[in-house]
Protein backbone atom coordinates (compact mmCIF):
# COMPACT_ATOMS: atom_id res chain seq x y z
CA UNK A 1 0.00 0.00 0.00
CA UNK A 2 3.01 2.37 1.13
CA UNK A 3 4.84 1.55 -2.73
CA UNK A 4 1.11 2.25 -4.42
CA UNK A 5 0.86 5.93 -2.60
CA UNK A 6 4.44 6.82 -2.96
CA UNK A 7 3.82 5.95 -7.55
CA UNK A 8 0.72 7.90 -7.31
CA UNK A 9 2.14 10.79 -5.46
CA UNK A 10 5.14 10.71 -7.70
CA UNK A 11 3.06 10.61 -10.99
CA UNK A 12 1.01 13.48 -9.64
CA UNK A 13 4.25 15.70 -9.28
CA UNK A 14 5.48 13.96 -12.02
CA UNK A 15 2.75 15.08 -14.46
CA UNK A 16 3.07 18.65 -13.48
CA UNK A 17 6.99 18.91 -13.75
CA UNK A 18 6.63 17.24 -17.42
CA UNK A 19 4.21 19.39 -18.26
CA UNK A 20 6.18 22.80 -17.45
CA UNK A 21 9.16 21.45 -18.79
CA UNK A 22 7.27 21.14 -21.92
CA UNK A 23 5.57 24.70 -21.81
CA UNK A 24 9.96 25.60 -21.82
CA UNK A 25 9.52 23.57 -25.21
CA UNK A 26 11.60 20.91 -24.20
CA UNK A 27 10.56 17.06 -25.01
CA UNK A 28 9.36 15.58 -21.87
CA UNK A 29 8.00 12.45 -20.73
CA UNK A 30 6.65 10.43 -17.51
CA UNK A 31 7.79 6.95 -17.28
CA UNK A 32 6.49 4.92 -14.17
CA UNK A 33 9.12 2.88 -13.87
CA UNK A 34 13.01 2.42 -14.53
CA UNK A 35 12.39 -1.22 -16.70
CA UNK A 36 10.31 1.70 -18.60
CA UNK A 37 13.41 3.80 -19.87
CA UNK A 38 14.71 1.12 -22.43
CA UNK A 39 12.15 0.33 -24.70
CA UNK A 40 11.47 4.13 -25.15
CA UNK A 41 14.87 4.29 -26.09
CA UNK A 42 14.58 1.58 -28.67
CA UNK A 43 11.68 3.63 -30.36
CA UNK A 44 13.05 6.68 -29.83
CA UNK A 45 16.92 6.09 -31.18
CA UNK A 46 17.87 5.17 -34.81
CA UNK A 47 20.47 2.35 -35.50
CA UNK A 48 23.27 3.65 -36.81
CA UNK A 49 23.85 7.03 -34.69
CA UNK A 50 26.35 7.90 -32.59
CA UNK A 51 25.84 8.02 -28.75
CA UNK A 52 27.42 9.33 -26.02
CA UNK A 53 27.61 9.08 -22.24
CA UNK A 54 28.27 11.68 -19.04
CA UNK A 55 29.11 10.10 -16.05
CA UNK A 56 26.07 9.09 -14.70
CA UNK A 57 24.58 6.09 -12.09
CA UNK A 58 21.32 7.03 -13.23
CA UNK A 59 22.53 5.69 -16.54
CA UNK A 60 23.50 2.32 -15.42
CA UNK A 61 20.65 2.11 -12.87
CA UNK A 62 18.67 1.95 -15.51
CA UNK A 63 20.40 -0.42 -18.41
CA UNK A 64 20.92 2.51 -20.37
CA UNK A 65 24.85 1.92 -20.37
CA UNK A 66 24.02 -1.80 -21.63
CA UNK A 67 21.33 -1.20 -24.23
CA UNK A 68 23.71 1.52 -25.83
CA UNK A 69 26.82 -1.26 -25.64
CA UNK A 70 24.77 -4.12 -27.30
CA UNK A 71 22.50 -1.95 -29.73
CA UNK A 72 23.35 -1.15 -33.42
CA UNK A 73 24.93 2.11 -32.59
CA UNK A 74 28.08 3.81 -32.95
CA UNK A 75 28.84 4.38 -28.97
CA UNK A 76 31.76 5.86 -27.56
CA UNK A 77 31.80 5.43 -24.18
CA UNK A 78 33.75 6.81 -21.89
CA UNK A 79 33.84 4.18 -19.54
CA UNK A 80 36.17 2.19 -21.90
CA UNK A 81 39.19 4.84 -21.95
CA UNK A 82 42.00 4.11 -20.34
CA UNK A 83 44.55 6.74 -20.77
CA UNK A 84 44.11 10.41 -20.78
CA UNK A 85 44.16 10.71 -24.24
CA UNK A 86 41.96 8.03 -24.86
CA UNK A 87 39.20 10.08 -22.20
CA UNK A 88 40.13 13.06 -24.18
CA UNK A 89 38.94 11.72 -27.03
CA UNK A 90 35.72 10.04 -25.29
CA UNK A 91 34.80 13.50 -23.68
CA UNK A 92 35.39 15.55 -27.31
CA UNK A 93 33.46 13.04 -29.10
CA UNK A 94 29.71 14.42 -27.19
CA UNK A 95 29.96 17.24 -29.26
CA UNK A 96 29.56 15.60 -32.80
CA UNK A 97 27.27 12.95 -30.95
CA UNK A 98 23.86 12.13 -31.91
CA UNK A 99 22.75 11.83 -29.01
CA UNK A 100 24.38 12.80 -25.39
CA UNK A 101 23.10 10.56 -22.51
CA UNK A 102 23.27 12.16 -18.85
CA UNK A 103 21.02 12.95 -15.65
CA UNK A 104 20.72 16.05 -13.64
CA UNK A 105 21.72 17.18 -10.08
CA UNK A 106 18.17 18.83 -9.66
CA UNK A 107 15.25 19.64 -11.63
CA UNK A 108 12.83 22.40 -9.97
CA UNK A 109 8.89 22.12 -10.30
CA UNK A 110 8.72 25.05 -12.69
CA UNK A 111 11.31 23.15 -15.20
CA UNK A 112 14.76 24.62 -14.86
CA UNK A 113 17.15 21.69 -15.17
CA UNK A 114 20.42 22.46 -12.76
CA UNK A 115 23.46 20.82 -13.51
CA UNK A 116 26.91 21.02 -11.16
CA UNK A 117 30.38 19.32 -12.69
CA UNK A 118 33.90 19.18 -12.20
CA UNK A 119 35.41 19.00 -15.50
CA UNK A 120 32.81 19.97 -17.77
CA UNK A 121 32.66 17.17 -19.57
CA UNK A 122 28.80 16.73 -18.93
CA UNK A 123 27.51 20.52 -18.99
CA UNK A 124 29.39 21.25 -21.74
CA UNK A 125 27.89 19.24 -24.48
CA UNK A 126 24.70 19.89 -22.79
CA UNK A 127 25.00 23.27 -23.52
CA UNK A 128 26.21 22.99 -27.51
CA UNK A 129 27.02 20.15 -29.69
CA UNK A 130 25.27 17.05 -29.84
CA UNK A 131 21.97 16.82 -31.61
CA UNK A 132 19.89 15.77 -28.81
CA UNK A 133 20.21 15.71 -24.95
CA UNK A 134 18.77 12.85 -23.01
CA UNK A 135 18.50 13.49 -19.69
CA UNK A 136 17.19 10.46 -17.51
CA UNK A 137 16.22 11.49 -13.90
CA UNK A 138 14.64 10.27 -10.42
CA UNK A 139 11.69 11.77 -8.68
CA UNK A 140 14.55 12.34 -6.06
CA UNK A 141 16.10 15.04 -8.54
CA UNK A 142 13.11 16.88 -8.02
CA UNK A 143 13.65 20.04 -6.02
CA UNK A 144 11.31 22.82 -4.96
CA UNK A 145 13.28 26.01 -6.55
CA UNK A 146 16.69 27.16 -7.44
CA UNK A 147 17.84 28.09 -4.01
CA UNK A 148 16.71 24.17 -2.79
CA UNK A 149 18.72 22.70 -5.99
CA UNK A 150 21.81 24.39 -4.47
CA UNK A 151 21.07 22.46 -1.02
CA UNK A 152 20.51 19.09 -2.38
CA UNK A 153 23.40 19.74 -4.71
CA UNK A 154 25.53 20.51 -1.49
CA UNK A 155 24.02 17.27 0.45
CA UNK A 156 24.97 14.61 -2.58
CA UNK A 157 28.61 16.33 -3.32
CA UNK A 158 30.19 14.44 -0.52
CA UNK A 159 28.64 10.93 -1.75
CA UNK A 160 29.82 11.39 -5.26
CA UNK A 161 33.02 12.93 -4.48
CA UNK A 162 33.74 10.07 -2.06
CA UNK A 163 32.45 7.93 -4.90
CA UNK A 164 34.74 9.11 -7.28
CA UNK A 165 37.63 8.62 -4.95
CA UNK A 166 38.32 12.29 -4.78
CA UNK A 167 40.67 13.58 -1.57
CA UNK A 168 38.50 16.21 -0.52
CA UNK A 169 37.51 17.55 2.82
CA UNK A 170 33.87 16.34 2.22
CA UNK A 171 34.54 13.02 1.61
CA UNK A 172 36.21 12.94 5.29
CA UNK A 173 33.84 15.08 7.44
CA UNK A 174 30.34 14.41 5.68
CA UNK A 175 29.40 18.04 4.41
CA UNK A 176 30.33 20.48 2.42
CA UNK A 177 32.41 22.89 3.29
CA UNK A 178 33.20 24.86 0.30
CA UNK A 179 36.67 24.06 -0.39
CA UNK A 180 39.72 24.99 -2.57
CA UNK A 181 40.82 21.40 -3.08
CA UNK A 182 42.59 20.64 -6.47
CA UNK A 183 40.54 17.35 -6.13
CA UNK A 184 37.23 19.64 -5.82
CA UNK A 185 33.83 18.03 -8.31
CA UNK A 186 31.78 21.13 -8.03
CA UNK A 187 33.34 23.81 -10.47
CA UNK A 188 30.64 24.23 -13.10
CA UNK A 189 27.26 25.42 -12.24
CA UNK A 190 24.91 25.50 -14.95
CA UNK A 191 20.97 25.96 -15.48
CA UNK A 192 18.84 25.43 -18.58
CA UNK A 193 16.19 27.93 -18.24
CA UNK A 194 14.35 26.97 -21.77
CA UNK A 195 14.80 24.88 -24.38
CA UNK A 196 13.28 28.00 -26.93
CA UNK A 197 16.38 28.43 -29.16
CA UNK A 198 16.45 24.31 -30.24
CA UNK A 199 12.73 22.82 -29.57
CA UNK A 200 13.00 19.20 -28.64
CA UNK A 201 16.43 19.31 -28.38
CA UNK A 202 16.68 18.56 -24.29
CA UNK A 203 14.52 15.01 -23.75
CA UNK A 204 13.93 14.68 -20.52
CA UNK A 205 12.33 11.20 -19.49
CA UNK A 206 11.38 11.41 -15.26
CA UNK A 207 10.78 8.38 -14.15
CA UNK A 208 8.49 7.79 -10.94
CA UNK A 209 11.48 6.43 -8.97
CA UNK A 210 14.25 7.51 -6.80
CA UNK A 211 17.22 6.73 -9.24
CA UNK A 212 20.86 7.43 -8.13
CA UNK A 213 22.01 10.16 -5.91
Amino acid sequence: MKDSLYVWKYKQIGETIVSNLNEKKHSAHLLEKKDDVVPFLKKLIKEGSKVTVGGSLTLDECDVLKFLSEGNFSFVNRYNAKTDEEKRSAFLAAFESDYFFCSANAITIDGKIVQLDGNGTRVAPMIWGPKNVVIIAGMNKIVPDLSCADERIKFISPMNAKRLNAKTPCTRIGECIDCESKDRICIHKTIIETGVRHPGRFIILLVAENLGL
